[in-house]
């Protein structure tokens, strides 16, 4: 009956042993739980997105294909399409662009015609769908930037391009607002109006448009719906139907090619005649004015030299008259001079009847200034003595507050002196009380220690009288220490009242020691005062008597001016009548004179009349002139726009004969590609990243169930000296370790399978429109994730109890020996240990002679760290490929899309924008295109930049080295391949590939350029040619300019006829930094499993070791070690590993890093290779943070250790 019961028994015993090591339970469960939720959830992420993705594609039913001609698609075209074998349905499509004028902007959007039951169905977010024209869905983004609403009028202008008259009304009517399975992402792709930068899409109803071919033609395959849209099947579906439909294609194409050739060369030909037919107009009709202008020059010669000869004529009469006039001013002159010399000797006189005025003017003056000044100085005289009179009683008041004062210093100090002598005695009495306290404490421990002794020996009557004792003594000691206490207090009080006094008495002393010169001064400025009062008194009576003199010699002076001015009025007298006679003189000159200047009037009018004549016949010639020239100018103009538009013809028939159909997959959408990209990225992290996070685990639970089982061999030891099986002793520790696993396993897999992909698909609904979330349950992943971390604990269990089994009874329930005792490493470094306290040289003892425990703790740390270091070095590797490719290695800020076979004035015109531009610093006019490399282990898709050489190369583009930043060259026999591609490739300098683009090439690598995002190969014009036999044509240019502040420049170059399109490299860098921000998420989220793992780990080994050494620990406390004393003896053991531990995380970190890097990376993008410092030291300080959160934990348990249990005997 009892072996019957015996497995029941043991399964209670499990389940109680839960109970009682509840924290060892939690750490296994909760072990399990991270490692089954990161590797299980993790990888269910990137399933998940596709999933969510391929859901959102069926129910908004996106095209499979994308069809697409360069003249357009007919009616016939999408109807030939819909009846092909494998195409379930086709459907004629429009795509323009358009600007929307707004008040203080302007947006360009891409504008598509939808229909409600066809394909790229729009998901309506707000309001509703058009019904009829006039009206149309726009992006919620375009409510956003614009500030408009629903109800609002918009106006859709479409540029003077082939699209002018796309629309067969320009204003339409905002009804809702929708998301479109076009642009799930933030890209919203180039156009050729305003700046080339598309802010947002618009929905119109196809009736909207009024072109008479479709622009697009969208695809669905049978049977693709059924299919994952980012699986292989579903490539290669859309790889057959795309091979099935490529002779239709050339087939449509070359029909549609020769109708519009001839339309096209028959506008050709009528353009050219038209213009031939203008040039001879406009030949003749010059020469017919050119003939009249020369003519009127003619006339107006011959008028100017008749008017030249009159006007000398004029001149020699009127300079004979001139002499006459001349010779009677002579003689009025001699009149003159004598009656000036009268006019000088009365003037001479003048002056001195002046002088005698001015000195009479100035004797009153002086005498009125006198006056007034001995006014003024009696009045300041009797201003200052009333000041004086002031000023002496303020002196007064002040020598009374200053005697004041230095009586209350004194009794400032005299109070101050009373409270050190307080302070003093309070302190004495402090210090005999702290006497008291020690006495009566060494007494305690002396009575506490008799009592100890008692009890051993027995005697527990005694022992309780003497800790009764010792409980006396301790409470007085108590008593006194706070009666010290107390007084030291009142000690304190009384000095800080004293310094206050002293400070107070220094302040108000300091304050009448600044008075006093204040008063002596004072008393010296009334001093002085009043010697210059006396002073002032006795000059303002000298100042008396001489205004009394001053006044009679000014009464002498006039007597004397009166008699000048009667004699000077006699002399006027006779001067005037001389002027009389002067004047008489000059009267009949002037009739002599006005003679002149009548006739010379006349003549001057009949030559004044001749020269406006001609002024005016000039005029006319003038204007006739600038008539010719500005119809010459504008014939000249107009037969230019007739050239350019007959060139602009030309090249539309040359493209003629490249018309072609393209049939785009899904692919070629960048928000369909660039979410397939992310979602691949994050399956790159979840197939490496986990696995080792899972290791780290896995290991930590092994060390787990291993050392509880070594730590239960006596128990062990007993039941099977008690009879039972070892399979049945084993179910103990095996359900355990299934419980807790088990348990950490499901709630691991129901976490990992919603909550992760629930996060990771949040941060990227940052930059995706797919619709919710849609979660699915992976069996192979789970199976996997649950039967790892269950079968590693229940394993580790069922060897280690099979192990510990393998023992006899008899030697089970004893104590495990302790290794055996020898000297460690650094016990032989003899001067170094010597300097250890015994503290640390038993640290070092029990740490370095239990290596199989240390180990495994550094190991166990160590991973944690090291998983920290990479989380942290693949967060800043992914970020810092940023500023390395578009701060340092590309130096131009805009590319600029250039026509097919542009014509040199095309050129020109864009160049010359640059070149008008201040803001402009450079450009480069180069090619680029698009090829496939291709080598025995690899065929990737590249872009081929084609430059003039690497002079011209360098101020747009640095080619350099990673690892040591050294130029790279680019020769004329080779070309520079960039690091991910030369990697991918499996080439290096010196080797060849197989470049095939327009034509397959060999081509020799010279040398390998650091290099981030996507692929590049760099050759020169000169190598080009080498390869291809004819010099590139030249399709783009790059240039350096600030972005901000060029919205006329952006403008002015788009609008030019050889530019197609305008690319800032700022918005290619922000949308990379926006994909990588999402991912940025994913790895914030390891960041925080993986601390949360060293946390747990840290405890968990802590946790064990401190119950492995429970009775060490014990036995030590009962040798007197306090609390404080046993946790450092514990922390220092703790610090040691996690110094050993870290140090290893790093080394293991960096190797990591390196691995995980290379095996994360898409083939788009490179990582940065660099691990910063910055993670070593968020890997440190994180590890150190949660071990001393992990040694509190240990503080208190230690503190809670039952040292009579620990110690019971076990023989």
């Amino acid at each position: 009956m009892s072996r019957k019961k015996a497995p029941s028994r043991l399964l209670t015993d499990a389940v109680r042993e839960v109970r009682n090591t509840r924290s060892r339970f939690l750490s296994l469960l909760v072990l399990s739980a991270l490692a089954v939720c990161f590797l299980a959830g993790l990888r269910a992420t990137a399933p998940d997105m596709k999933e969510t993705g391929d859901l959102y594609f069926d129910q908004q039913r996106l095209m499979d294909l994308r069809v697409v001609s360069t003249l357009g698609l007919t009616e016939e075209d999408v109807e030939l399409l819909a009846r092909q074998e494998g195409v379930e349905e086709a459907e004629g499509a429009y795509t323009i662009d358009a600007a929307v004028p707004l008040k203080d902007q302007e947006m360009i959007v891409k504008v598509h015609s939808f229909a409600e039951e066809g394909s790229n169905r729009p998901r309506l977010v707000e309001g509703r769908l058009p019904r009829k024209a006039g009206e149309c869905l726009v992006e919620p983004l375009f409510l956003e930037k614009s500030g408009l609403s629903i109800g609002d009028t918009i106006r859709l202008d479409t540029g003077t391009g082939d699209f002018e008259d796309a629309l067969a009304r320009r204003e339409f009517t905002i009804v809702g607002t929708a998301d479109s399975p076009l642009y799930i992402s933030v890209e919203r792709g180039s156009s050729s109006l305003g700046t080339g930068a598309v802010s947002a899409f618009v929905l119109l109803p196809q009736a909207a448009f009024s072109l008479d071919y479709y622009t697009d033609a969208y695809l669905q395959a049978e049977g693709a719906e059924e299919l994952l849209c980012y699986s292989e099947d579903y490539t290669e579906l859309m790889n057959s139907l795309s091979d099935a439909l490529e002779p239709l294609a050339e087939e449509r194409s070359a029909l549609r090619g020769e109708s519009i050739r001839e339309e096209a060369e028959q506008a050709l030909a009528d353009a050219r005649r038209e213009l031939s037919d203008g040039e001879a107009e406009v030949s003749q009709e010059l020469s017919e004015g050119e003939a009249e202008l020369t003519d009127a020059r003619r006339e107006l010669d011959d008028g100017w030299a008749e008017y030249y000869d009159g006007l000398n004529t004029f001149e020699q009469e009127t300079a004979d008259a001139q002499r006459e006039i001349d010779d009677g001013e002579a003689e009025l002159a001699d009149a003159l001079t004598e009656l000036r010399d009268g006019e000088q000797e009365y003037q001479d006189a003048l002056p001195e009847l002046e002088d005698a005025r001015r000195e009479v003017a100035d004797a009153r003056q002086e005498l009125a200034d006198a006056r007034a000044e001995l006014d003024d100085g009696w009045a300041e005289y009797r201003k200052g003595y009333a000041k004086y009179e002031y000023g002496l009683a303020a002196y007064t008041e002040g020598m009374a507050q200053y005697e004041q004062g230095l009586a209350g210093v004194e009794q400032m100090r005299a109070g101050a002196q009373q409270a050190r002598q307080g302070a003093a005695q309070a302190q004495q009495g402090a210090v005999q009380a702290q006497q008291g306290a020690a006495q009566a404490g060494a007494a305690a421990q002396q009575y506490a220690a008799q009592a100890q002794q008692a009890a051993a020996m027995g005697n527990l009557l005694l022992a309780q009288q003497l800790q009764a004792q010792a409980q006396q003594y301790e409470a007085q000691a108590q008593q006194l220490t706070a009666q010290a206490q107390q007084l030291q207090a009142q000690a304190a009080q009384a000095l800080a009242q004293a310094e206050a006094l002293e400070v107070q008495a220094v302040q108000v002393e300091a304050q009448l020691s600044d008075g006093l010169p204040r008063l002596q001064s004072s008393a010296l400025e009334l001093n002085a005062s009043l010697g210059l009062l006396t002073q002032a008194k006795r000059e303002l009576d000298d100042g008396e008597a001489e205004y009394a003199d001053g006044a009679a010699r000014l009464a002498d002076g006039e007597q004397e001016l009166a008699d000048g001015e009667r004699e000077l009025a006699d002399a006027r007298q006779e001067l005037d009548e001389g002027w009389q006679e002067y004047r008489d003189g000059q009267a009949e000159l002037a009739d002599a004179r006005e003679t002149l200047e009548r006739e010379s009037a006349d003549g001057r009018a009949e030559l004044a009349d001749a020269l406006t004549e001609l002024q005016n016949g000039e005029a006319e010639y003038a204007d006739g002139l600038a008539d010719y020239e500005e119809g010459k100018a504008e014939a000249e103009q107009e037969l230019a726009d007739a050239r350019k538009e007959l060139e602009q013809a030309r090249r539309d028939l040359d493209a003629l004969e490249d018309c072609s159909w393209y049939l785009l997959g899904r692919g070629t959408n960048t928000g369909y590609a660039s979410y397939e990209m992310d979602a691949d990225r994050m399956g790159s992290l979840a197939a490496v990243f986990p696995l080792i996070f899972f290791l780290v685990a896995a290991l930590v639970c092994l060390t787990t169930m291993t050392r509880m089982v070594e730590e239960q061999r006596i128990t062990i030891g007993g039941m099977k000296a008690l009879g039972y099986s070892k399979g049945a002793i084993a179910v103990k520790y095996v359900g355990y370790g299934f419980l807790a696993s088990a348990a950490g396993a499901a709630l691991g897999l129901a976490v990992g399978l919603t909550l992760l992909p629930w996060i990771i698909c949040n941060a990227w609904a940052i930059l995706y429109t797919v619709g919710e979330i849609q979660y699915g349950f992976y069996p192979a992943t789970s199976l996997l994730a649950c039967g790892a971390a269950v079968g590693t604990v229940t394993l580790s269990a069922l060897a280690a109890c099979f192990s510990t089994l393998a023992a006899v009874p008899a030697e089970l329930m004893r104590p495990k020996a302790p290794p055996m005792g020898k000297r460690i490493l650094l016990e032989r470094i003899a001067p170094l240990w010597r300097r250890l306290s015994f503290n640390y040289k038993i640290t070092l003892r029990n740490l370095f002679r239990y290596q199989r425990r240390f180990w495994m703790t550094v190991v166990g740390i160590g991973g944690c760290a090291a998983l920290i270091v990479t989380a942290f070095g693949l967060r800043g590797s992914i970020f810092d490929v940023m500023d390395r490719q578009y701060d340092e290695i590309y130096r131009y800020t805009a590319q600029i899309g250039l026509v097919d076979r542009v014509t040199p004035g095309e050129l020109a015109e864009v160049t010359g924008a640059l070149e008008r531009s201040e803001l402009v610093s450079g450009w480069l006019v180069s090619r680029s295109e698009t090829a496939s490399a291709e080598t025995e282990r690899y065929t990737v898709d590249c872009t081929v930049e084609v430059v003039p050489s690497q002079e011209a190369l360098a101020p747009f583009v640095s080619l350099r080295h990673r690892t040591d930043s050294v130029p790279v060259l680019l020769p004329d026999d080779g070309v520079v391949l960039t690091e991910k591609l030369a990697s991918l490739l499996g080439v290096s300098a010196g080797d060849t590939f197989t470049l095939d683009g327009d034509s397959r090439v060999q081509v020799r690598v010279a040398d390998v350029t650091e290099h981030y995002i996507m692929h590049y190969v760099y050759m020169t014009d000169a190598y080009y040619q080498t390869l291809y036999g004819q010099p590139p044509e030249e399709n783009q240019v790059l240039a350096a300019y600030p972005a901000e502040g060029a919205e006329a420049l952006d403008a002015e170059l788009v609008g030019l006829d050889g530019v197609t399109t305008l690319s800032q490299v700022a918005a290619t860098r922000e949308v990379f930094t926006s994909s990588l921000e999402s991912v940025d998420y994913a790895v914030v989220l390891i960041i925080v499993c993986a601390a949360a793992l060293a946390f747990v780990v840290l405890y968990n080994l802590t946790n064990i070791n401190i119950t492995e050494r429970m009775r060490e620990l014990a036995t030590l406390k009962v040798l007197g070690f306090y609390d404080g004393e046993l946790s450092a003896y514990i922390y220092r053991e703790n610090v040691i590993l996690t110094v050993f531990g870290v140090a290893l995380g790093m080394g293991m970190g960096k190797l990591l890093h390196q691995w995980l890097v290379l095996t994360v990376e898409i083939d788009l993008l490179m990582f940065g290779r660099t691990l910063a410092l910055s993670s070593y030291l968020y890997a440190g300080v994180l590890t150190a943070v949660f071990s001393l959160v992990v040694n509190l934990a240990a503080h208190r348990k230690l503190k809670k250790l039952d040292m009579v249990e620990s110690l019971k005997t076990v023989e």
